[in-house]
């Protein structure tokens, strides 16, 4: 049996009777003895918090090890590291090398990376443990494949190393931008004083080649060492099963879940989810992200609502990790460039990508625009008037008005909504955007209708997503065309959704909810953008600039920014709803 075992994602294996054998029976009392083997076969059956209180009743060199190494394994590993460093070094050396393997596998697990190299450095050559100078290398070599230009370049001004130093620079090659492997270069020429002029130079042939680099870049990119386990942290409130709420953090949760389970599956990283309660109070939810962030998580997925998420919001910078929000949708939650990303576009999104749509499929150049003022509606209204201006289109009619007041009487708005004007009066329009929100839709959506259809007027609607809801008679829409956005759709009959749904069966013994696909996309595309950035300090870069994805009932792509930009386009006919762009 083995004593070391590394950062993959199973336990570190421990073998006690070589330690046993090599300290001999005389070497501790007998009671230590028994203890120390009790202690090991707790741990070997995963009983870490048991097996460390006997180990640390043994006052040796072997039981601070062992204790280390269980402590390690609860992931405690500020005790565990406090553990290996009282080993005393004029004792067994073998046991000191031990404890510096794992001492590496904790400065790794804690993302110093500096520590863990320097640690490591050394292991590599020691002969006293063949087994853990070849684990020890291969830890070394695939953390030199792992890191980012930033990492390095912090690294480089910490450790004392050349070699290691040399390692960083020569490892970089290829795996960061040219500019930077220039900057790493010139930082190692100007600090060694042990690198011979020969590898020096190898190294900058290479970097005044630019053709030569950019090929290098095409064959050579960041890899993640064997079994990394990248760590997802779960904000979500906890509500009891007769709570209205309680559906969609379950269905969310589950839905997480089953999205890491079946990323495991296909990959030889691992993700692991952690949880925390956001409570029911904003506060709340912003202690969650620092107890998460304090664990060493990756990402975090959630919180549920749009207040919890701006308290979120206001402190991800600080804590450098990447939140994405699966249904949050408020329009002052995310800050540009910031950590925060929401996946549930916000009204002024639906509002942009109508006006592209109305310009650029309906080649429509003049829209009228109807709201009520003060709702949400009006947020729409105005981001389509903005969008129409940008895309060089007009919008002759500009209505957001107290609606209500009226009992709803639109006439006063809907005579100029016509095609047929003459051209010497007020412009005709093509179109009316009419995002209405709230309570009072369906009788302004009712009429709407009404007014054009009395008037004869054959423009086009376009509505907000609250237009799939509403119950109006096949007669008032006519031949009419009516279209609106929305932000999740599930489609019926796909193959896609047909096979989750029979997983989350099998795996939950129940059906899934919409928010269990809802949860399983957003983790689904944040672990698709891990998987291709590789390393989580490019995650934040990583999700702004991830390819589009099409999920089983939302679309997600930030193109560059924290919100998602894709809505889908649906039209409205008399006989049927149906989708007509993703």
């Amino acid at each position: 049996m083995k004593l070391y075992f590394p950062y993959i994602s199973r336990p570190l294996l421990l073998v006690a009777t070589a330690f046993l054998l090599l300290a001999g029976p005389a070497s501790f009392p007998a009671a230590h003895g028994q203890s120390l083997e009790k202690g090991i076969k707790l741990y070997q059956d995963g009983e870490y918090a048991k097996a460390a209180g006997l180990f640390d009743q043994i006052h040796s060199d072997q039981g601070l090890l062992f204790a280390g190494k269980s402590y390690f394994g609860m992931k405690d590993y500020a005790t565990a590291r406090s553990r290996l460093l009282n080993i005393r070094e004029e004792n067994n050396p073998q046991i000191l090398t031990e404890a510096n393997y794992t001492l590496s596998l904790i400065h790794f697990k804690q993302k110093d990376f500096g520590e863990a190299l320097s640690r490591l450095a050394p292991l590599t050559s020691q002969q006293l443990s063949p087994e853990i100078a070849a684990e020890s290398n291969r830890l070394y070599e695939d953390l030199l494949k792992y890191l980012t230009f930033e990492q390095r370049n912090t690294i480089m001004d910490a450790v004392e190393s050349d070699s290691v130093r040399y390692d960083l620079v020569s490892s970089a090659l290829g795996r960061v931008e040219l500019e930077e492997a220039r900057t790493l270069f010139t930082k190692l020429r100007n600090g060694t004083e042990t690198i011979s002029s020969d590898q020096l130079e190898e190294i900058s042939s290479l970097l005044s080649d630019d053709a030569e680099y950019a090929d290098l870049q095409e064959v050579t990119g960041l890899e993640a060492p064997g079994g990394l386990t990248y760590t997802i942290g779960v904000a979500l409130p906890a509500y009891s099963p007769d709570k209205n709420d309680y559906p969609v953090v379950r269905g969310l949760y589950l839905g997480y879940t089953l999205a890491a389970e079946q990323f495991n599956r296909r990959h030889e990283v691992n993700v692991e989810l952690t949880y925390h309660n956001t409570g029911i109070e904003s506060d709340s939810a912003r202690q969650a992200l620092e107890v998460l962030s304090s664990t060493g998580v990756d990402a975090v997925v959630g919180p549920l609502f749009s207040e919890r998420a701006q308290s979120m919001a206001k402190v991800s910078s600080q804590h450098r990790t990447p939140i994405l929000a699966p249904l949050a949708n408020s329009e002052s939650i995310t800050r540009k460039d910031g950590y925060f990303f929401q996946v549930n576009p916000p009204l002024s999104i639906h509002g942009k990508n109508m006006a592209r749509f109305a310009v650029r499929t309906l080649n429509f150049d003049k829209i009228a625009v109807l709201a009520e003022r003060g709702t949400l509606g009006e947020i729409s209204a105005k981001a389509f008037r903005r969008e129409m201006e940008q895309l060089n289109a007009e919008v002759p009619y500009f209505f957001v008005e107290n609606l209500g007041s009226s009992g709803y009487g639109l006439s006063q708005y809907t005579r100029y909504f016509t095609e047929d004007r003459l051209s010497t009066a007020e412009s005709s329009v093509s179109a009316v955007y009419a995002p209405f929100t709230g309570d009072a839709t369906p009788a302004l959506i009712d009429h709407l209708l009404g007014q054009l259809n009395s008037l004869e007027s054959n423009v086009a609607v376009l509505g907000s997503q609250e237009w799939a809801n509403a119950n109006t008679s096949t007669d008032k829409i006519g031949t009419r065309a009516v279209y609106f956005t929305e932000s999740f759709y599930s489609r019926p009959g796909s193959a896609e959704i047909d096979q989750f749904e029979s997983r989350f069966r099998d795996r939950f013994n129940q059906d899934p909810n919409r928010f269990a696909m809802i949860g399983y996309d957003t983790a689904m595309f944040l672990l698709q953008t891990l998987d291709r950035v590789v390393n989580p300090a490019l995650l934040k870069e990583g999700l702004a600039d991830q390819p589009p994805y099409n999920g089983l009932i939302t679309n997600i792509h930030f193109n560059g920014s924290n919100i998602n930009q894709k809505l889908m386009l649906f039209k409205i006919t008399n006989s049927s709803t149906h989708l007509i762009s993703e």
